[in-house]
């Protein structure tokens, strides 16, 4: 019996000339969306096409088409090429099925000069640049509310929005153009909210895999550098402010030059010694002019004691020059990116505000705001040699 069956077999086999394979039922196009920024640059995508059982037929032949080739052109192997900022759809079509992904080409705006307090927006307004023309530039990462849907929320690190920063930097911006004679700070804005982007940390924690938040934090980081650039053309050196907020217990401003609480507690003599200022985010300014570093960092012609003079609590400063073992953000990505640590002539500082009296309220962030401005004058024209009418 089981001679027989295997000769019926057989013969069916050879009058059928083998079993053909399934017809193709679906087609998955990877990745489902995708970004390309820049004209010509090229991304190849991958079709998977299989039965109506989800088995893989491999070596299915596969058409590739765009529906807009303004946009973008693809070839026979899925590669697609960049050509003008919009959106098209991308289809791989094997027999009388396709599957498709979402292609969107975004072309930045080529500006030949940025004109002080005009603005400038990267894709979807999501980053906010307003020229300037002061030594100055401002940026605020934490205070953005908006939470688009293309991005997905962040799953690990600081997710905390850094209440009213936005407001607070718009009105330091306000104040700063009434106290240097109508000249305009450079000021960068992350409208975006921190569940969906935090550009004070590098861009693998910071966008966490979405090429639409890597996009924004790019822009981000290119608009300080750009502003950055324009200040050491135009001024020589200057200086790079990052505002932020904290909910510490103590309810003071908290200035982070990247040298951390254990740093500050150190004696005068001891934060002088020569690795302080090299390590720092002033380092710049520390070699150039002739105070000692603790002099710089919480003297009486600190930016820490110009604070206080303007009646706001300051650390460090030549009344609390160190934390005294509580919480303190001595400075992070963007003062480390964008100050002098790596070289450059323009310093920065992280400066960090409390919110009760500081951040609550609109004619607080005014009067604080004001305040800002006054101290930066100051610490600018003492420090910096600039002068303002």
């Amino acid at each position: 019996m089981r001679t027989c069956l295997s000769a019926i077999l057989l013969a069916a086999l050879a009058c059928d000339g083998g079993t053909s394979p399934s017809p193709p039922a679906y087609v998955f196009v990877s990745p489902t969306t995708r970004l390309l920024v820049e004209a010509g640059t090229t991304f190849r995508f991958e079709a998977r096409v299989t039965d109506a059982r989800g088995s893989t037929i491999s070596g299915a032949e596969v058409a590739w088409s765009v529906a807009d080739p303004s946009v973008a052109t693809i070839d026979a192997t899925g590669q697609a090429t960049a050509a003008a900022t919009g959106r098209t759809e991308v289809r791989a079509a094997a027999g009388d099925v396709s599957g498709t992904a979402a292609l969107e080409v975004y072309i930045p705006a080529s500006v030949a000069e940025y004109v002080p307090g005009r603005t400038y927006f990267g894709r979807n307004q999501y980053v906010e640049y307003i020229a300037g023309d002061l030594p100055l530039v401002v940026s605020a990462g934490h205070g953005g509310g908006e939470e688009p849907a293309e991005i997905p929320r962040r799953t690990y690190g600081t997710l905390g929005r850094d209440s009213w920063t936005q407001e607070t930097t718009r009105a330091v911006r306000d104040s700063i153009v009434a106290y240097f004679g109508g000249g305009q700070p450079h000021v960068v804005i992350s409208r975006l909210r921190r569940t969906r982007l935090d550009p004070n940390r590098e861009i693998v924690e910071a966008a966490q895999g979405s090429e639409f938040a890597e996009q924004a934090w790019r822009e981000y980081h290119r608009f300080i550098a750009i502003a950055r650039e324009r200040v050491a053309e135009d001024h020589g050196h200057g200086l790079y402010v990052d505002l932020h907020g904290h909910s510490h217990p103590t309810p003071r401003v908290e200035l982070g030059y990247l040298l951390t609480g254990s740093d500050l507690s150190r004696s005068d003599t001891q934060l002088n010694a020569p690795r302080f200022p090299e390590q720092s985010s002033i380092r710049s300014l520390a070699r150039r002019v002739d105070l000692s570093f603790a002099d710089i960092v919480r003297g009486s012609e600190s930016l820490g004691a110009l604070l206080f003079g303007e009646r706001v609590t300051t650390v460090p400063s030549p009344l609390i020059p160190d934390p005294d073992g509580e919480p303190f953000f001595s400075g992070g990505y963007s003062t480390r990116r964008h100050g002098s640590l790596d070289g450059g002539v323009i310093d920065g500082v992280q400066i960090e505000l409390h919110g009760p009296g500081i951040r609550d309220t609109d004619r607080n962030r005014r009067r604080f705001a004001g305040a800002l401005a006054r101290a930066l004058r100051s610490f600018l024209e003492t420090h910096y040699g600039f002068a303002w009418d």
